[in-house]
């Protein structure tokens, strides 16, 4: 009778545990899937970071699911990508948008207004592209003394609206310095003659003007070249490619050239300089919306 009495109440307990197991692992799913159809409400209302703790949550109740692990990661690469086209690193921002989209079977909503943002980027790079092309031929012509034909070329920037969106807004500060500055060369509130004189002499030959190096440095004994080729190391004076590029491209060795005449033309020996150094107040004019001579003039 008691070896029965015992076998019931084996029983008994056994059907609950199984029933506790069974009905904690019930609101597990049940929570779990609450949190999922939560976290993709609150990407339809394009909140995010609440979708992100939505997803968070699911993936607590469900440790390892692939489909909760699997939006949670999508969701923090949008998130990453809004953050950085926020900072206008549109480049960046474009590559986070591109790993949302290639998250297979993710959110389609996430993944659909990724596409819409990569396409976006795309249009304002190009408008970057087209504004900077456009700034540099008014730069140049600056730098030729021609200042009116500057200033017109720069209306090209000006007169489109789009210019005055925030992703722009480089673009349109270096366009109205260079203008400001073209403006006192055309009114006479700074010497424009030297800025002629640069232009008018920046294709004349480097042995009419004695502040610019020949095409020949100074000569090295044979051992001192062979320690020269085989030094493969880097110290202060190592150039890197960044240091030789200007908006992504090389600075080439003509536009070295004439920025030494240019240099030279200002009253500066550009003999003192390395070409690195002249790299440097190339990319540093460019920057501040200067002539070469405008530039070396102000800090040499």
């Amino acid at each position: 009778m008691k070896k029965w009495i015992w076998i019931v109440i084996a029983i008994v307990i056994g059907a609950s545990v199984g029933g506790y197991a069974y009905a904690r692992h019930s609101q597990n799913e049940k929570i779990y899937a609450e949190a999922m159809q939560r976290g993709r409400l609150q990407i339809s209302n394009k909140k995010y970071t609440a979708a992100e703790t939505s997803f968070t949550n699911a993936l607590k109740r469900k440790p390892n699911d692939d489909q909760a692990d699997k939006v949670l990661n999508q969701t923090q690469s949008f998130i990453s990508a809004n953050d950085l086209f926020n900072d206008l690193k549109f480049g960046q921002a474009k590559s986070e948008y591109q790993s949302v989209v290639d998250t297979k079977k993710g959110n389609e909503l996430l993944s659909d207004r990724a596409k819409a943002k990569i396409t976006k980027i795309k249009g304002i790079q190009k408008n970057r592209q087209n504004y900077n092309k456009i700034y540099n031929q008014a730069l140049d012509q600056a730098g030729d003394g021609q200042y009116t034909e500057s200033n017109s070329t720069l209306d090209k920037i000006f007169s489109d609206k789009s210019i005055h969106q925030a992703y722009y807004a480089d673009i349109l500060k270096k366009a109205e310095t260079l203008r400001d500055k073209n403006n006192d060369a055309i009114s006479g509130n700074s010497s424009s003659s030297s800025n002629s004189f640069e232009s008018s002499t920046s294709d004349s030959s480097t042995n009419n003007n004695p502040n610019v190096s020949g095409s020949k440095g100074a000569s090295l004994t044979s051992a001192e070249k062979k320690a020269a080729a085989a030094y493969k190391g880097s110290n202060e004076y190592t150039v890197t490619k960044g240091d030789r590029d200007l908006d992504g491209k090389p600075i080439t060795a003509a536009q070295v050239t004439r920025a030494r005449k240019q240099i030279s033309a200002a009253g500066v020996d550009s003999n003192a300089m390395s070409d690195q150094d002249v790299r440097n107040v190339i990319k540093g004019a460019h920057k501040n919306g200067e002539t070469i001579g405008q530039y070396v003039k102000a800090r040499y």
